[in-house]
């Protein structure tokens, strides 16, 4: 059985990119600490709605149907400058390493989370196909 399949694992391992595109951004903040008018930078958001929405668009089999008025679809995360750094330093840097040091802490708590749930769910599979839940 595949599991790409399935729109709840497929759902985690996107989450999972982000989360993963959010550390290297990270890792390239701290990177930078010291130099000269380096800005943080961050990557946008990837919100529950942005999964629904990549997820249950309506598909058309037929000319008669209609079209769905939300034809935009939720494309690659897009990096950006932080919008309010907490401090400058005098050589107009804009990172913060404790601050960075927390969205990394974060970063690693949620892809921990998303990893998880993903074996929680292969193990609820299993089990209901009688192949045995143990890890």
């Amino acid at each position: 059985m595949d599991l790409s399949n399935l729109d709840l694992f497929k759902a985690i391992g996107r989450k999972m990119g982000w989360l993963t595109q959010r550390e290297n951004v990270i890792a390239q903040n701290i990177a930078n600490t010291d130099t000269p008018g380096f800005r943080a930078l961050d990557i946008a958001p990837l919100t529950f709605k942005d999964t629904l929405s990549a997820k249950l668009q309506p598909t058309t089999t037929s000319a008669k149907h209609l079209v769905s008025a939300s034809s935009g679809k939720a494309g690659d995360s897009k990096v950006s400058a932080e919008k309010k750094p907490w401090e400058i330093s005098p050589s107009n840097n804009g990172v913060v390493v404790e601050e960075q040091m927390m969205k990394s802490a974060n970063t690693a708590s949620d892809y921990q989370l998303m990893l998880n749930l993903y074996k929680k769910n292969v193990t609820m599979l299993r089990t209901a196909l009688g192949r045995g839940g143990g890890v």
